[in-house]
């Protein structure tokens, strides 16, 4: 129960009381009259706050005033006798008009004063029945019990329910503002239409929804689009799957409560939590907390739109169906195709490379708004150059401490398993990555990197000067240490090198496989980079030995007198590489079967 208190009021809002008292009587009028999406209105509406509302067979309108001193000794007389008229001229049919204040009027030996029975005399002229809510109105239980989450904002010096929104809000827009959704090249703006994919997520009953996709595809930048669409009446939250590393659900709203942050929406129909990177979901040491996040909100009617890379889609709808019984709506968006990247060149008169990989790669909109960023006419390029120049223009900038910085951090963040990150560098630097767009800040969390990929280049690049420093590949590996984000840096390293043709993967991986003293993880990891590589037949070329050689043959003798015991011959096939790449497909390079996925009669 909250107890009315105008001095806090004034002492907190003190910058502006009149606004501030408008925005505390819109939202109990909102209430009121169940408006839960608010009310239409102008800039500088004439005579009332917002366009009249119809309820019933009344048309109602309002008005707010905060006054310094009682009405009596104010302009309240005249400020509402003018806007009643400017009411009934303005809305005709307006029936009912509501006037908040936060004085009372004052009694001469008392007799009611003349200043309220002239006002009273004016509504009742124009055939408007007019409601006084005065101070007696805010300590009603209708505002001090029932609405006791706003009031405790506008008479509390603590921080309130909107002070959270506000910072969960603040938080959401600190990583769409990092987010293009267009690309820019010669002074044109490029906007890929992506109408397909939104139209699918604004028409979905589904409470669960899976944006796939690979790295750079524009999952989050869909995203962005659809929340600046809808943020004026739908609350929407993004938040990093790495912001769930905690150790229990209390930790994520600080100096909040969980309960606090239903509360605070427990009133709206339509609310939406978005979860990028939602592969990172699986590097989490404890999953609790998310769970018991994911739980609670879906039960509350929230809906929950997942971004994840293809390769984990299947890992997630798995978690759904086994776990919540739910069957997701999977949309998957693809890289361009070659007509429409054709068809951009052409509009916005750019010359595609003549590198095939190279033109692969462009077909991912990160990776073609990198191109134009450093498109030079007449310049060719080839895949392995392109990936060297965006290091060095993007990350070093003739700068190596800005490299080895960056390094650091990519480590730093893969290790601790957190989304903000200290780093140990000099803060010129860090405001340079800041002003490139390559980091985001909030205070008093910290750095975070703003786009995955700047986050793969490094993991990559470590593992790379790794690689060519290394004295004994057991010590390669060992400077990794074993955190998920590197694991997968190394997939996608391996199959780099498979996409080159490299000389060196050949030994490197062999060495590998063979050497006992490696993690049995490391050897799957490598295994399992080269499966899901589109270039995995170099890898077939370069083991077709070793693949195809005859299992060893062991015979078991009776251990006293060297007899043959028998003669079911043992071929070890637990030691087959062969076997050993058979058990990987069956378990990580399998693909959702869409067709199948769409059948089940689960619903959310």
């Amino acid at each position: 129960m909250i107890k009315p208190n105008w001095d806090i009021f004034k002492v907190k809002f003190s910058e502006n009381p009149q606004s501030n008292f408008e925005w505390f009587c819109y939202l109990l009028f909102c209430r009121e009259f169940k408006k839960g999406t608010g009310i239409f209105r102008y800039k500088n509406q004439s005579a009332i706050e917002n366009n009249p509302i119809k309820e019933g067979k009344e048309i109602i309108g309002w008005q707010a005033k905060f006054y310094g001193d009682s009405l009596s000794k104010t302009t309240c007389k005249t400020d509402v006798i003018g806007a009643l008229e400017k009411a009934k001229r303005d809305y005709p049919g307006i029936t009912k008009f509501v006037f908040y204040t936060n004085q009372e009027w004052g009694q001469n030996k008392g007799k009611e004063p003349q200043g309220k029975k002239d006002i009273e005399k004016k509504a009742n002229d124009l055939g408007i029945e007019f409601i006084w809510n005065l101070p007696s109105y805010f300590e009603s239980p209708f505002v001090s019990i029932d609405n006791e989450i706003i009031s405790k904002h506008f008479f509390s010096l603590d921080k309130s329910i909107f002070d959270l929104i506000k910072s969960q809000q603040e938080h959401s827009e600190n990583i769409f503002n990092e987010i293009q959704t267009i690309i820019t090249f010669n002074n044109q703006s490029i906007k890929i239409d992506r109408g397909v994919y939104s139209e699918k997520i604004k028409n979905s009953p589904e409470k669960v929804l899976i944006l796939s996709g690979v790295g750079g595809v524009g999952k989050t930048a869909l995203i962005k689009d659809f929340y600046e669409e809808i943020k004026a009446k739908t609350p929407l939250y993004l938040f990093k799957a790495t912001e769930f590393e905690l150790r229990n659900i209390s930790e994520f709203f600080t100096g909040y409560s969980f309960q606090d942050f239903l509360d605070g929406h427990k009133e709206e129909t339509d609310k939406i939590i978005v979860i990028d990177s939602a592969e990172k979901l699986l590097d989490l040491r404890n999953t609790d907390p998310f769970k018991e996040f994911l739980s609670v909100l879906i039960k509350e009617k929230w809906k929950f739109i997942f971004t994840t890379r293809d390769n984990y889609l299947e890992d997630l709808n798995y978690q759904f169906f086994e776990i919540y019984k739910i069957a997701p709506l999977n949309i998957n968006i693809q890289n361009l195709d070659i007509t429409e990247l054709s068809f951009l060149s052409i509009t916005h008169s750019f010359v595609l490379p003549n590198d095939e990989r190279l033109v692969d790669l462009i077909r991912n909109p990160f990776y073609l708004n990198e191109y134009l960023k450093f498109y030079k006419e007449g310049e060719q390029i080839n895949y392995t150059e392109f990936k060297d120049k965006l290091w060095s223009k993007i990350i070093i900038k003739s700068k190596p401490t800005r490299e080895q910085c960056f390094l650091k951090m990519a480590f730093q963040r893969a290790t601790d398993g957190q989304f903000f990150i200290i780093p140990d560098c000099e803060s010129g630097i860090l405001d340079e990555f800041k002003k490139d767009g390559i980091l985001g800040y909030e205070s008093p969390h910290g750095y975070f990197i703003t786009h995955d990929i700047y986050e793969e280049w490094a993991l990559e690049k470590n593992i790379e000067v790794g690689f060519v420093k290394k004295t004994d590949i057991k010590t390669f590996f060992q400077s990794m240490g074993s955190s998920l984000p590197l694991r997968r840096a190394l997939r996608k390293w391996v199959s780099e090198k498979l996409l080159l043709q490299s000389k060196e993967i050949k030994e490197f991986i062999e060495q590998a496989i063979k050497n006992k003293d490696i993690e049995s993880f490391w050897k799957d990891e490598i295994l399992v980079s080269v499966l899901l590589s589109d270039f995995s037949c170099v890898f077939f070329d370069f083991f077709k030995n070793e693949l195809l050689a005859v299992p060893e043959k062991v015979v078991k003798y009776n251990n006293s007198s060297k007899v043959v015991q028998s003669i079911t011959v043992d071929y070890k096939c637990e030691e087959s590489l062969l076997h050993r790449i058979f058990f990987l497909l069956r378990i990580a390079c399998k693909e959702v079967d869409m067709i199948f996925l769409n059948s089940w009669e689960l619903k959310t």
